[in-house]
């Protein structure tokens, strides 16, 4: 691993976060926070989904190693993110040192105090030096996700990948699964308010669950942070003349690349969640829906769609897996189809019930989010 040349950028990130951390609405733990009543819902709830007294307790064991361990590049923030950030990141480092890429040397890492799913990277002006940084709530995002996509699978996994597969289907066991639908309904609905998840409640993984839904999570937070190695990779952001979607592009094939190479957890055992690329649908698909939800509230930013191309149009270029996996690019293939049509499912069923809210109610239910107010 090459020796780490980025000290301007983290000079620069320690100035942005500086500022970032005196905002009104800064995501910052709070100095008088006691996660004791926390802790006791978490242990709670994985009691119910059926864990063992022994597993919780190496759980919150690992967790507490974690957050102990965590680095800080962005003081105040929740250190589980800063953990799970110096995770991700090492492994994308590992993939490149293997692939005989030594840029990643030039890039520092930081935690934006701020709200909603998202990850970035910021050029260091005058250097080769950039910043990669996820929002305080990114890998939450990805958790809920991952366990509300692991659900629907399982609620038929043959029809996801067959030749007959019909939306109309998957809105009948939608109709059966009450649940599920509201599920889905709370985490969107939470982050396109809030830009956290505080309006969704914890739900964690049953033992027949939790492999699929590791394997989900890992495969979006690695596509994601990845993705913005890729643009560090390629110098992009920093050309006059430079084509923004072309980027989004070629960061997408930088990501899969790394997706397919990165060391799986645990070992031994294929995630080919990983391997096809179909975390990256998934993270994608979500994104998109999100956007879609925050517009029928009236808050949807639109800075990121002039330079990002249509969703479908990046995901139509995922097949190029093939050429890395050739012998097995119709079994991969088929974990991206069945991701896309969760997704698409998801997204047709969710965002016409929303709509049907009348816009008097959702700008009533936006404007007392903003305003910290309880709705009425």
């Amino acid at each position: 691993m090459p020796k780490k040349s980025n000290d301007i950028a983290n000079e620069v990130w320690g100035q942005l976060y500086a500022r970032a951390a005196k905002a009104e609405d800064a995501a910052i733990v709070d100095a008088n926070y006691n996660p004791a009543d926390d802790d006791a819902r978490a242990r709670a709830a994985l009691k119910s989904a059926g864990w063992s007294d022994e597993h919780i307790d190496q759980r919150f064991e690992i967790h507490r190693q974690r957050e102990a361990s965590a680095p800080v590049t962005s003081p105040g923030v929740n250190p589980f993110v800063e953990s799970q950030l110096k995770q991700l990141c090492d492994d994308v480092e590992e993939v490149m040192d293997r692939l005989k890429m030594d840029s990643h040397a030039k890039v520092a890492r930081g935690v934006e105090p701020r709200a909603w799913a998202s990850a970035s990277k910021i050029n260091v002006i005058t250097t080769d030096e950039s910043i990669v940084t996820v929002s305080a709530f990114l890998f939450r995002f990805c958790g809920l996700i991952a366990r509300a996509f692991t659900r629907t699978l399982h609620l038929n996994p043959y029809i996801w990948e067959h030749k007959d597969f019909s939306e109309k289907t998957v809105h009948e066991y939608f109709q059966t699964s009450p649940e599920l639908f509201r599920y889905w309904l709370q985490i969107y609905m939470s982050f396109a308010l809030t830009g956290t998840h505080i309006n969704v409640p914890y739900k964690p993984a049953t033992p027949s669950e939790v492999l699929v839904f590791e394997h989900i999570a890992r495969a979006m937070e690695i596509f994601v942070i990845a993705h913005e190695y890729g643009h560090h990779h390629h110098a992009h952001g920093k050309g006059l003349g430079s084509d923004p979607q072309a980027e989004e592009f070629e960061a997408d094939q930088f990501a899969l690349k790394i997706s397919g190479a990165v060391k799986q957890f645990p070992p031994m055992l294929e995630n080919p969640y990983l391997k096809s690329g179909a975390g990256g649908v998934v993270m994608l698909l979500a994104l998109d829906t999100l956007r879609d939800v925050q517009r029928l509230f009236g808050n949807a930013s639109e800075t990121t769609l002039d330079t990002h191309p249509d969703v479908l149009a990046r995901i139509e270029r995922f097949d190029s897996v093939a050429l890395l996996e050739p012998r097995e690019f119709a079994r991969l293939n088929g974990f991206r189809l069945a991701a896309q049509r969760v997704m698409g499912s998801v997204h047709s069923i969710l965002l016409p019930a929303i709509a049907a809210i009348s816009k008097d109610k959702l700008r009533s239910l936006a404007e007392h989010h903003s305003s910290g107010s309880a709705p009425p």
